[in-house]
C-alpha cells in the first residue's frame, strides 16, 4: 500500500482560515485498523467538530492509519502509539466522527503550513463543540475507581454547599486505599504536564478526560475535586497523591483562560487572573515540558494576552473570536525555521517593550552552566526553569516599581540590556537554611502573596552592609546587590568587566521594603551608572 501525501492547503488571508478535519470510520471490531477521510474546511464557514489533545509519545512511529483518498483508495500513514489508542478509544461503532488533532491535520514535514496552522490553533480549539483528552491506556484497570472516587466531592465543591467544607485526618485514613490508588496514578499522568495541553484545555467549550476503558468524566470534575483538596482536604493529598503541582499548574492555566475567552465561565468570582501578562502566562507554563523547546513561547500564543500592546490591560471584555480575526498581532509569530535561542530572545525583546519596564528580569532562572553561556543573562529561557515560583514577576506580588524621574529604565542594543542601577552592596556570605530564616522568608513570601515554593532552589545570602535575602542558588560571595531603574525587586549582577554584567537573578530583601527601595535609589541618584547585562 503506498504511503499517503498531503495536498497543499489554501491559502489562508484574514477572514479566511483554511484547516483539515479529521473523518474516522465506524468499526465495532476494537482490533480493526484505524480508516480516516481528510477533508479542507474553512473555519469562518463554522463546521461542526471535536478536538482531540493527548500526549504525543516516543518518537518510534510503529503504527499505521488508513486514509482514504478521493477516489476511494486507501494510502498508509505511520502514527504514534498513543494516538492511535486514541483514534480507537475514540472511534465510534455506528457513525463517522468529525475530529481535529495535530498529527494527521497539519502537515508537519511542511515548515510554512506548521506556522500557520500553529498560529491557527487557538482558534481552532476555541472553536470546537469539545476536547476530548486522552489520558492513555489503563492496565492496571485503576480508572473508573479514580474517577467514582473523586466526582462527588468535586460536585459538592461546584455546589458549594457547605457538605464538604471539612475534612479531618480521621476522615482521610477511612479511605479505602486500593480505591484510591488510581488517584495517585491520575495526578502523575505526563498529560498534565505537556505544554501544548494548557492551551487545548483552556480555549475549550467543553472537555472531557478519556482513560483507558472507563467511562469519560468531565474536567470540572477532577479539578473541582483539586480546587477542593488545596482549599479543605489537603490530609487527601498528603496520604495519596504527594506533589499535586503540575495538576495544580494545569488547572490554574485553565482558569486563566476560561476567565478571559469565554463570557460565561464556571470559575469564582475573582477576576484577577483577567489581568495577568503573557509573561506570566508564559512563567506559569515553564514548569511543563515539551519536545522541541520553542513550544515553550508558541504553545501560549492563543492566550489574549499575547496580542496586548500594553502589558497591564486586562481582557475581560475580549471577544475571542473577533480579537483573533482582527489586525492585531500575536507579540511573535510561530516560525520553525529560528532556533530557540533565537525565539527566546525575540520574545523577551517584545516583553521588555509589552511591559515597558524591567518585570521580565523576575522570570530569569539560571543554573551554573547557563549563566556561563554566551546566551544574553537577561532572557529568560523558558525550557530551563529552576524554580516554581518567580521574584517580581506579578503584580499582586511585587507592585512597586523602582523609579527616579527622568531617568530611563532600559535599551537594547546588540543583544546587549542597557540599564541604570544603583550598586547598593555586595554579597559576603552565604548562609544556611534555619527554622528562623525559613519563617522569616515564608512571612514576607505570603506578605507577597506567594507561598513556600518560592524557597525552591534558593538560598539565603548576607551583603557586607547585613542586608538578607533569598536568590537563586548560584549566587556567590562578591555578586554585587543593585536596585535597577525599572525594575520591581532589587537584583543581583554578576561583574565581567568594565560595565558589564551577567544577571544571577532577582532577589526578596528580609529588611528592604518597597518603598525604602526607591528611598535609597533617589537619595543616591549621583551614583546610578549605566550597566550593561550581557
Amino acid at each position: 500500500m503506498e504511503p499517503y501525501h498531503y495536498e497543499a492547503l489554501p491559502q489562508s488571508t484574514q477572514g479566511s482560515h483554511y484547516f483539515r478535519l479529521l473523518e474516522i470510520f465506524p468499526s465495532t471490531k476494537k482490533d480493526e485498523p484505524v480508516k480516516v477521510h481528510l477533508r479542507t474546511f474553512r473555519l469562518e464557514d463554522k463546521p461542526t467538530y471535536e478536538c482531540l489533545s493527548y500526549v504525543w509519545g516516543t518518537s518510534s512511529d510503529d503504527y499505521e492509519v488508513l486514509i482514504e483518498g478521493e477516489n476511494g483508495g486507501l494510502k498508509k500513514f505511520k502514527i504514534r502509539k498513543n494516538l492511535n489508542d486514541a483514534l480507537r478509544a475514540l472511534r465510534h461503532a455506528s457513525e463517522r466522527c468529525t475530529l481535529w488533532t495535530d498529527a494527521l491535520c497539519i502537515n508537519e514535514a511542511d515548515h510554512e503550513e506548521r506556522n500557520s496552522q500553529v498560529a491557527l490553533m487557538g482558534l481552532l480549539y476555541w472553536s470546537a463543540s469539545r476536547v476530548n483528552i486522552w489520558l492513555g491506556q489503563d492496565p492496571r484497570g485503576v480508572a473508573k475507581a479514580a474517577f467514582d472516587a473523586i466526582k462527588p466531592i468535586s460536585a459538592a465543591h461546584w455546589r458549594n454547599d457547605g457538605s464538604m467544607s471539612q475534612f479531618s485526618q480521621a476522615q482521610a485514613d477511612a479511605l479505602d486505599p486500593t480505591l484510591w490508588r488510581g488517584v495517585t496514578e491520575l495526578y502523575q499522568n505526563p498529560w498534565f504536564g505537556r505544554v501544548w495541553v494548557q492551551q487545548e484545555l483552556g480555549l475549550s467549550k467543553e472537555a472531557y478526560f478519556y482513560w483507558g476503558d472507563a467511562p469519560p468524566v468531565d474536567v470540572r470534575d477532577v479539578f473541582g475535586f483539586d480546587i477542593w483538596m488545596e482549599r479543605t482536604g489537603d490530609v487527601v493529598r498528603a496520604r495519596f497523591i504527594g506533589d499535586a503541582s503540575t495538576v495544580r499548574g494545569s488547572r490554574n492555566l485553565w482558569l486563566q483562560y476560561s476567565r478571559v475567552t469565554r463570557s460565561s465561565s464556571l470559575a469564582d468570582d475573582d477576576h484577577s487572573m483577567a489581568t495577568n501578562s503573557f509573561l506570566q502566562i508564559l512563567v506559569d507554563g515553564s514548569n511543563c515540558t515539551a519536545t522541541d523547546p520553542r513550544d515553550h513561547v508558541y504553545a501560549f500564543l492563543g492566550h489574549p494576552a499575547a496580542r496586548r500592546r500594553n502589558a497591564y490591560e486586562n481582557d475581560l471584555s475580549v471577544d475571542y473570536w473577533e480579537m483573533c480575526n482582527s489586525a492585531s498581532q500575536t507579540i511573535v509569530a510561530p516560525d520553525y525555521k529560528k532556533t530557540t535561542e533565537e525565539v527566546y530572545l525575540e520574545v523577551a525583546e517584545k516583553l521588555l517593550l509589552q511591559h515597558n519596564d524591567l518585570r521580565l528580569l523576575g522570570a530569569v532562572s539560571h543554573s551554573d552552566a547557563t549563566i556561563k553561556s554566551d546566551f544574553p543573562s537577561w532572557a529568560p529561557r523558558w525550557n530551563a526553569n529552576q524554580h516554581r515560583k518567580t521574584i517580581g514577576t506579578w503584580p499582586g506580588g511585587w507592585p512597586t516599581k523602582i523609579e527616579v524621574v527622568a531617568v530611563p529604565s532600559m535599551h537594547i542594543h546588540e543583544n546587549a540590556l542597557r540599564v541604570q542601577g544603583l550598586i547598593i552592596s555586595a554579597v559576603s556570605s552565604l548562609l544556611r537554611w534555619s527554622q528562623g530564616s525559613v519563617n522569616s522568608t515564608l512571612a514576607e513570601a505570603f506578605r507577597r502573596n506567594s507561598n513556600m515554593e518560592l524557597l525552591y532552589g534558593r538560598r539565603i545570602f548576607q551583603t557586607r552592609h547585613g542586608h538578607k535575602g533569598i536568590v537563586q542558588n548560584i549566587v556567590q560571595a562578591g555578586d554585587d546587590l543593585v536596585l535597577l531603574v525599572g525594575a520591581y525587586s532589587p537584583c543581583i549582577l554578576r561583574h565581567i568587566e568594565d560595565t558589564k554584567f551577567k544577571l544571577v537573578g532577582n532577589c526578596m530583601m528580609f529588611d528592604l521594603q518597597d518603598d525604602q527601595l526607591n528611598k535609597i535609589i533617589n537619595d543616591g541618584q549621583e551614583k546610578i551608572q549605566e550597566i550593561i547585562l550581557i
